[in-house]
């Protein structure tokens, strides 16, 4: 799985208003962050496929994990039933033991794909329905993900529909859910319920309560201090003061729920604390702030991170360049920073984001 540097850089790409970086440049940062990370390590791709997907496809929308996790993976050999190996029978039967013994809902799922590693195992359904992985060289089972029609969970599940439906309507959202996903292993037992524009609900089975969520609001409807920390953070990065959001989404996957406050049209965004009131990112493509080498990176920002999150860099090192599309700043024990550019050859700063 991703390390959280990753995880993080990652989400930053994919929630940029504007894409301006390729996919080749956005490896390339994330390369630099491995070789310079000191604490991180060369990830394997397919393991980072594969455990990224089975989370991501609860958690993040299928959608989106295809459009991010496809490029990390290695084709993997697809059977059909009438050339199944010995082995492949064993796996795809006990696969669908696996799924059916741990969500107690018995339908079938078209296991065709079998993949091996060092670590682990992983038989995948068709179009990714369910995926079973299991420990390597056996068939005990590590973790299942399945894909159910809410139609089809049995009545002691109808309680984990009826909390996410009152989460969405928290969100005034007045929904049938009509696709779940089961996820238990690594730790974890949860549904995720899912709707369009990458939606979720994700709700802890043995407390049935909501343990994550990415749920739309209208931008009327956010509370009104978030708004005016987001619109004061836009203008200490732009010096402009006019800003309106169209979009307003409200996430939590660990710590702090956060608004992330949008404006796609005009290029802009922010994504700040719903309890604390932190700024955590602002994306603004500015032409006042330009970063042409790396011992510019410090001077540069540090006014501005201290006037937008109210942190001093002091003692910060800065990694990364044109090859890596901006800059990270660490100091060991306090939160990193990720800048990114919007014109590499300009050096004009897009995109400011703290971790979180």
């Amino acid at each position: 799985m991703p390390s959280q540097d990753e995880q993080i850089i990652l989400e930053e790409l994919n929630q940029f208003p504007k894409q301006s970086l390729s996919r080749e440049r956005s490896q390339a940062i994330l390369e630099g962050v491995r070789k310079e990370g000191g604490k991180l390590q060369k990830v394997n791709k397919r393991k980072a496929y594969y455990g990224w997907m089975a989370k991501g496809l609860i958690t993040c929308g299928l959608l989106l994990g295809f459009f991010w996790l496809k490029p990390f993976a290695v084709p993997a050999e697809t059977t059909s039933q009438a050339a199944l190996t010995p082995e492949e029978q064993t796996y795809f039967a006990a696969a669908q033991k696996a799924v059916q013994a741990a969500s107690g809902i018995q339908k079938t799922f078209p296991f065709d794909e079998l993949e091996k590693d060092a670590e682990y195992t992983i038989v995948r359904a068709k179009d990714y329905q369910a995926i079973v992985t299991f420990k390597p060289g056996t068939t005990e089972v590590r973790s299942v993900a399945a894909e159910f029609a809410t139609n089809e969970l049995i009545p002691p599940y109808q309680k984990y529909v009826e909390t996410a439906q009152n989460a969405f309507k928290e969100a005034s959202q007045q929904v049938a859910l009509q696709k779940s996903w089961f996820f238990k292993g690594m730790g974890e037992h949860y549904f995720s319920f899912e709707l369009a524009g990458n939606q979720h609900v994700q709700v802890d089975f043995a407390t049935n309560k909501v343990a994550g969520f990415a749920l739309n609001y209208n931008p009327k409807d956010v509370d009104q201090k978030a708004i005016s920390i987001a619109q004061t953070a836009l203008t200490r990065l732009s010096h402009e003061k006019q800003f309106a959001f169209t979009e307003a989404k409200k996430r939590k996957e660990t710590g702090e729920a956060t608004w992330q406050l949008d404006n796609k049209q005009a290029n802009y965004a922010v994504t700040v604390g719903a309890t604390t009131g932190q700024v955590y990112k602002v994306d603004y493509v500015t032409d006042m702030y330009k970063i042409k080498a790396l011992d510019e990176v410090i001077p540069v920002t540090k006014p501005l991170i201290q006037d937008i999150f109210g942190m001093d860099i002091s003692g910060y090192t800065a990694h990364g360049g044109k090859d890596w599309g901006g800059y990270v700043l660490r100091s060991p024990g306090k939160p990193s920073f990720s800048i990114h550019l919007y014109n590499l050859d300009v050096g004009n700063i897009y995109s400011i984001r703290m971790e979180k």
